[in-house]
């Protein structure tokens, strides 16, 4: 009958291959939420400029001036919170508004940006959301830059 050798040198082996495994498992992990959530934000602000000029093409919003606070306010309501902080672009309500949106500095926080100078005719406004997305983990941070700069945009043909 043979003998079976004893199993004591194989003890701690799974630990130590869990140890030297579970960093880089918690990494990959981590950067699967992280690009979850770049995702999930940047569906939201894309759905949001839709919905932006969208409000933009009725006839009731063409007089519309900043600060917009209709499309403001239906392009807030299509993302529903979402944990996504958005307001007009501060550049729109100077005298001499700007031709292109404005960065956020603030992470996890954006400006939509509403075609300025809209005037009666068939003509294509714009309405672009920019966002200053910030990853949650440090290394992903590392690895992608502390912020991404997401930028949705949607233009509609008025016919007023």
């Amino acid at each position: 009958m043979a003998r079976q050798a004893p199993r004591q040198a194989s003890r701690g082996q799974s630990m130590v291959e869990f140890a030297l495994l579970s960093g880089v498992l918690f990494v990959l992990l981590m950067g699967i939420f992280d690009f979850g959530r770049a995702i999930s934000a940047y569906i939201s602000i894309a759905e949001a400029a839709h919905e932006g000029a969208r409000q933009l093409v009725l006839r009731s919003n063409y007089t519309s001036r900043p600060p917009d606070s209709t499309i403001i306010n239906a392009t807030l309501a299509t993302i529903g919170g979402g944990g996504l902080v958005l307001s007009e672009d501060p550049c729109l309500q100077d005298p001499t508004p700007c031709a292109s949106p404005s960065v956020p500095t603030a992470a996890n926080t954006g400006f939509i940006w509403i075609t300025p100078g809209r005037t009666v005719g068939n003509h294509e406004v714009t309405v672009r959301v920019t966002y200053l997305y910030a990853p949650m983990t440090a290394m992903i941070s590392n690895a992608t830059g502390a912020t991404l700069v997401m930028t949705a945009s949607s233009s509609m043909r008025a016919e007023y």
